[in-house]
């Protein structure tokens, strides 16, 4: 974890097991609840998974209780080397936001930047890398 106000590297002894459990290095090394890859962006956390012409985005708060992705609207930006494409995704569920497109083909190397704005909300926007 990184102080906010230095920038350094704080060594996790001295951290607060819980001031770990929100940050996006923590989360990098969790698996969500469908298997995916999480992230958190103030009070939402995004779980990512991707397969063969297919992701999907489920929204929770800290306390892993569901978000309504009614009214929400979403994008995906995948870059995979120097090819990019974006997608819509769009609710699919009480907390999913989900698109089918066969452009989407996850591999090493895949960079994601997903952008989501909650009924209204401002848009938030976080990044996921698959390695």
């Amino acid at each position: 974890m990184c102080s906010p106000t230095t920038g350094r590297h704080i060594p996790d002894r001295f951290v607060p097991t819980l001031a770990r459990a929100h940050s996006n290095e923590y989360l990098a090394t969790v698996k969500g609840a469908h298997g995916g890859m999480l992230r958190m962006v103030e009070m939402y956390h995004f779980e990512l998974v991707m397969k063969n012409g297919e992701a999907h985005v489920w929204v929770t708060d800290h306390g892993d209780t569901p978000q309504s992705t009614k009214g929400a609207i979403a994008t995906l930006r995948v870059i995979n080397g120097n090819d990019a494409f974006s997608v819509t995704l769009k609710p699919a569920g009480s907390n999913e936001l989900m698109i089918r497109d066969a452009r989407i083909k996850p591999r090493k190397g895949t960079r994601l930047v997903l952008t989501v704005s909650m009924n209204g909300e401002a848009s938030l926007q976080t990044r996921f890398s698959l390695d």
